[in-house]
């Protein structure tokens, strides 16, 4: 049996990679683990600015691959649709699997062909894993998919969770490093991070505007600390740092506690970013903390401001914000603020003075747009088609209702600092 674990070929500006590469090669890893007497590939052209020839080669030979597993997140289906295709065409014999955020939002678009599953929920390497080896015995999925069985749909109970002892780390070998420093070096940073998932599950459940919710459910849940600190102890080249991949870095406190006992025992110089809410980060002595055993940046989601009051996206006290500004430059950790341009209710106003204010603060916008992919729920299947879905990623989509310009929206996207510091009348006005 032969698998091919794929990314499919679509071109799309920053997608913050690192996450992204590490959560489909660990995916991949976990195959190779679960099917060792088989032959697992990891493709991710989609990653690399792969051409489609590179997949299909699996496919027109002499024994083509048994399944294909597509990797789709919302402005990819048009493109896993194009490359599950060409496969049914070359070899009409290989079951073709798609998971991902696209399966979450419109999972209607994956229920034809050439499409024999998709999966909808619980953890998507188990539920995957599950239903190969369900195939396999003769047998019919079981959890967390929908597949085509005599030219109808079935749908199975809710999908099932791995306990994360069982998550794999990502795979290496899997991770083009040279791609992989091409795509920092356009996003402007400066140095390369290798992303591993910490925990899943967010129950602070935005599900309106987030994702992980959809795909990981709301309840947290964690690697053990020690694995965690254990996998830190070497940074392999090139990395500079690791990114810790969790929506909720310090919601856990006892998870935290331990975290930085055992991180100072086995890997204390060893530099790390997190994730978070910004709320934990106004405890000095938490950041204090962090900071001793290598925390080097948080990022968290402010979203938007308002000079007038109107709305704050999440709620919170303006005064919590300067006291987790003051904290982290106190104790060396720099930031990234989070700010979705395009929310409901949100004015021109509100993002320029969001933007300002976090400037003044010393912490560091993050702007992109709000991609509401509940409205992709909505459409039908013809409707999807005649969509260009490549443009509903964060650096792309753009809503004219927040009031700004095309061009003022990419200029802010990609060069904060630098479009304020190029219209002070901006300033002025929202002084």
């Amino acid at each position: 049996m032969k698998i091919v674990w794929a990314s499919p070929p679509n071109f799309v500006y920053d997608q913050t990679p690192h996450y992204f590469q590490a959560l489909f090669s660990a995916g991949g890893a976990y195959l190779r683990k679960r099917f060792m007497q088989h032959r697992v590939v990891s493709e991710a052209a989609g990653f690399h600015g792969g051409v489609e020839r590179v997949i299909l080669r699996h496919f027109a030979c002499h024994e083509p691959a048994d399944y294909l597993v597509i990797w789709s997140r919302p402005w990819e289906a048009q493109a896993a649709r194009r490359l599950a295709t060409e496969v049914r065409q070359l070899s009409p014999g290989t079951k073709i699997l798609v998971w991902g955020e696209a399966c979450s939002y419109f999972p209607h678009y994956f229920e034809r062909e050439p499409f024999d599953l998709y999966a909808i929920n619980g953890d998507p390497e188990l539920v995957i894993a599950d239903a190969i080896e369900a195939w396999e015995a003769g047998r019919d999925p079981q959890h967390g998919v929908s597949f085509q069985k005599d030219g109808r749909w079935q749908h199975t109970e809710k999908g099932h969770i791995l306990d994360p002892s069982e998550w794999e780390f990502p795979d290496l070998a899997a991770i083009d490093g040279s791609v992989y420093q091409y795509w920092r070096k356009q996003r402007g940073q400066k140095v390369d991070d290798l992303s591993f998932a910490v925990s899943r599950g967010c129950p602070i459940n935005c599900a309106r505007w987030c994702p992980t919710p959809r795909k990981e459910g709301t309840i947290d849940r964690r690697r053990s600390p020690r694995d965690t600190v254990e996998y830190m102890r070497v940074l392999p080249r090139p990395y500079a740092m690791f990114q810790m991949h969790s929506p909720l870095f310090c919601m856990d406190s006892d998870w935290v506690d331990e975290f930085i006992e055992l991180k100072a025992e086995i890997a204390p110089d060893t530099p790390f970013k997190v994730v978070d809410l910004m709320n934990p980060y106004a405890d000095e002595g938490l950041v204090a903390r962090l900071a001793s055993v290598g925390l080097k940046n948080v990022g968290f989601g402010v979203e938007t401001l308002s000079m007038k009051g109107r709305h704050m996206i999440p709620k919170m006290e303006p005064s919590l914000l300067e006291k987790v500004a003051a904290n982290l430059k106190k104790h060396g950790v720099s930031s990234k603020a989070y700010v979705q341009m395009g929310l409901p209710g949100q004015s021109r106003e509100d993002i320029l003075y969001t933007l300002k204010v976090l400037i003044e603060l010393g912490l560091s916008p993050r702007p992109t747009g709000s991609t509401p992919f509940w409205k992709l729920a909505k459409m039908t299947v013809e409707e999807l088609d005649q969509t260009d879905l490549t443009k509903w990623d964060r650096k792309s989509y753009f809503d004219p209702r927040i009031g700004l310009s095309y061009r003022e929206f990419l200029a802010i996207v990609h060069d904060v600092k630098g479009y304020l510091k190029d219209n002070q009348e901006i300033l002025k006005w929202v002084a």
